[in-house]
């Protein structure tokens, strides 16, 4: 989570400025970022919620959110909704997982 807000600040201090300079060695273009941040504007909440299960947005989302100006308690909220919701489905799947396990 921590890692997460230290990326918002980034991403809104820094804006397209860090992607557009060293982007392009990933693959980040300009019209990909406008693209990226239409995107985030319209289902930030979603993306930001279902980006912890996804391996590469949980990385990027609280730069992108920063970036997008999404508000700073706005991604927490659904930052801390999503990754509760990871937690429970990876805790509840290991629970179940285990329970096929014989106890040694």
């Amino acid at each position: 989570m921590v890692g997460n807000y230290g990326a918002y600040g980034l991403g809104s201090r820094f804006g397209h400025l860090v992607p557009l300079r060293w982007g392009r060695w990933i693959g980040i273009t300009a019209p990909r970022l406008e693209k990226t941040d239409r995107f985030f504007k319209r289902y930030g909440p979603v993306a930001v919620l279902a980006g912890r299960f996804i391996v590469p947005l949980r990385q990027l989302q609280g730069y992108v959110a920063g970036n997008t100006k999404m508000g700073v308690w706005r991604f927490a909220w659904w930052s801390f909704l999503g990754a509760v919701a990871w937690v429970l489905i990876w805790g509840a799947g290991g629970w179940w997982v285990a329970g096929f396990m014989p106890l040694a």
